[in-house]
């Protein structure tokens, strides 16, 4: 039986998921799951979380949302804010492309350990790592 793993991701680039999609195919095929994502392109849809979330969500979340088209929307650190006031529980990726996984970090602050911080280039990688050691 394969494992469904819900992702919900945060990226308001929407271009981004389907360049990626060969590199997610093989993660599920590697690790026989299906990874069930929700892509959200506008972090205002989640400004305010007013639902459990389940402890099993995974979320994936970019650092800048601002809305390449707009330039409205929260940030990524303020969505995981919101993650948070609802399940400090559920595994978080947040990741950038123009800030390292140190500055991200600290960003996020150490109290966080279920927050993972990775530079974008890395992300498929840590995936893949995070699926090895079962964290998602």
């Amino acid at each position: 039986m394969i494992r469904v793993i819900d992702i919900i991701w945060v990226e308001d680039i929407q271009a981004y998921l389907p360049s990626i999609k060969d590199e997610l195919a093989e993660l599920e095929r590697e690790f026989k799951v299906k990874l069930d994502i929700t892509e959200k392109n506008d972090s205002s849809e989640l400004a305010k979380i007013a639902f459990d979330i389940p402890s099993s969500l995974v979320f994936c979340v970019d650092y800048n949302l601002k809305n390449e088209e707009d330039g409205i929307g929260i940030d990524g650190d303020k969505v995981i804010e919101n993650i948070r006031a609802v399940n400090p529980n559920c595994s978080v990726v947040f990741y950038s492309a123009k800030l390292t996984q140190e500055e991200l970090r600290l960003i996020i602050g150490n109290d966080d350990s279920y927050t993972t911080c990775v530079y974008r280039p890395n992300l498929l990688e840590k995936l893949r790592e995070m699926l090895e050691n079962g964290e998602i």
